[in-house]
């Protein structure tokens, strides 16, 4: 966690570090990327020990402190070096610039993986049928789908209904419809 103060001085200067980025960036060829550049090294930065970033602060070297020099030498590395986390990290396909992608014939395969929303919205269905199938009244209903549907806490309920009436019709509207689900109920 950064102090106080770290984090005033990151947002004091961080602009003129963005602009350092974007030059540098510019100039290896990866102008879109500046801003993802400057965010890993603050990311590396953050996670160097508060004594150590402090100490870099508080030291100064001409108008600057050791801790500028550190983070504008960590940007122009993390550009300009092939073996830099950065770059490591966020390594580009190699491309070759004669090849025109249209005339590959790239296979796209088909993504059987299961839609998990889809699954989720059947469910919800199935719970809402069942709940009309029961033959409940409208407040039953309404109380059900308050805490169940749409998530609420009944301490936030707007009727005159107390908690312990709210609980107890929630919980056995739930058990029936378990019960139904289930096959235990017949009607």
């Amino acid at each position: 966690m950064a102090s106080e103060a770290l984090n005033k001085y990151i947002e004091k200067r961080y602009d003129r570090w963005l602009d350092y980025a974007k030059y540098h960036c510019s100039l290896a060829g990866m102008s879109s990327e500046a801003i993802d550049v400057l965010n890993e090294v603050m990311c590396m930065l953050l996670q160097k020990p508060l004594e150590h970033l402090s100490r870099l602060m508080e030291a100064k070297q001409g108008k600057y402190t050791e801790l500028d020099w550190y983070i504008l030498q960590m940007i122009k590395l993390n550009v300009t070096s092939d073996t830099s986390p950065y770059r490591h990290k966020y390594k580009p396909i190699p491309v070759d610039e004669n090849v025109d992608w249209r005339r590959l014939n790239i296979i796209d395969e088909p993504d059987d993986s299961i839609d998990r929303t889809e699954y989720i919205r059947e469910r919800m269905q199935d719970i809402r049928d069942m709940v009309d199938l029961l033959g409940l009244s409208e407040k039953a209903k309404r109380i059900f789908a308050w805490k169940f549907f749409a998530g609420e806490s009944f301490a936030d309920w707007p009727g005159p209904e107390s908690r312990k009436e709210l609980y107890e019709t929630y919980k056995s509207v739930f058990n029936a419809v378990m019960d139904k689900k289930e096959g235990r109920l017949l009607f």
